[in-house]
């Protein structure tokens, strides 16, 4: 099955990815010697804000298309209710 993504949303998807590389790539200490470890939670967060703001900002674009499909056919009830019951005669 295939899934078709919106171009907005990958963009989004693709924004948060950079922002969430730069993040952890300018987290490291910029001191002399070997670099350390980045901050991989404060990265992640960032990049899930970024997500969150623009798909805010932005929406989607998924729409309800027509895809020609035939939808499930409805049953028609059992019991036809259009008539009023006729009352019963009464013998006197």
């Amino acid at each position: 099955m295939t899934v078709h993504i919106p171009p907005a949303g990958a963009a989004l998807i693709v924004m948060s990815v950079l922002v969430t590389y730069f993040v952890y790539k300018w987290s490291r200490q910029p001191h002399m010697g070997p670099a350390g470890p980045g901050d991989l939670v404060g990265a992640i967060t960032a990049g899930a804000a970024v997500f969150a703001v623009l798909y805010a900002l932005l929406g989607t674009s998924v729409s309800a298309e027509s895809t020609g499909e035939a939808g499930p056919a409805e049953r028609a009830p059992a019991v036809s209710n259009t008539t009023a019951p006729t009352p019963a005669h009464s013998a006197n």
